[in-house]
């Protein structure tokens, strides 16, 4: 953010892009979630060496996804994992009925709806109190066949706990597109495990960004000059 740095003028006037970012996101978490199950990273290693290896992947249809955050992006995630087949559930601090949610709870219910899930989506904001929020214990509760989509912010997932998850296998995969210092550096030990996929910061950055910005963008503009 940059409301919190020691230079921003507290007179400055901030506006967001509210809404922006659901179908974009929601989309990568799809396409996310579809790359982990039927082993896409696999798929195109094997194209690249010209190996004819065939393997069953792992069906979305029938299985579970908790969201964790139930802001814009998880309203628009929800329907289309239902679309898909999936049971969904979600998880936030203020509970209430959500169209494409099978059920919400309240977050003192998440390792519950965590360890029950196949697929585990964090959406929420980063926050202080979301940093780590998926903390090894966390991470332990989910199943050994189970994967975690980060769409949200680096600081919500404790890195150091998810490495040695993936490296003992005790959770499936992952696929990451966000990361507690961005760019990932070459270095980082997450850049060479075989079951995470790595994006870089890709989540909402689409060809129709300016097309959908702007609209919103002289909507506030005209709301600001009118006072």
């Amino acid at each position: 953010g940059i409301t919190d740095q020691p230079s921003f003028n507290p007179d400055i006037m901030v506006t967001n892009m509210q809404g922006l970012h659901g179908p974009p996101c929601a989309e990568a978490a799809i396409c996310a979630m579809l790359d982990l199950a039927r082993q896409v990273p696999r798929i195109l290693d094997n194209q690249r060496h010209k190996r004819w290896q065939r393997f069953p992947v792992r069906l979305v249809d029938g299985k579970r996804v908790a969201i964790i955050g139930l802001g814009v992006i998880a309203e628009a995630l929800a329907p289309r994992c239902q679309a898909l087949g999936m049971h969904v559930t979600g998880v936030t601090g203020a509970p209430r009925k959500l169209a494409g949610f099978d059920e919400v709870v309240k977050r003192d219910q998440m390792l519950d709806v965590v360890a029950n899930s196949d697929f585990v989506v964090l959406l929420t904001p980063y926050t202080k109190q979301n940093h780590h929020l998926a903390d090894a214990v966390f991470i332990a509760a989910m199943k050994t066949d189970a994967y975690l989509v980060n769409i949200a912010r680096g600081g919500v997932v404790d890195e150091e706990a998810l490495i040695d998850a993936l490296r003992n296998k005790s959770i499936a995969g992952a696929a990451l597109d966000v990361f507690a210092e961005e760019p990932l550096p070459e270095d980082h030990p997450l850049w060479t495990l075989d079951n995470v996929i790595i994006t870089p910061h890709l989540g909402g950055f689409h060809d129709e960004y300016p097309k959908r910005a702007l609209p919103i963008l002289e909507h506030n503009m005209e709301k600001f000059l009118s006072g």
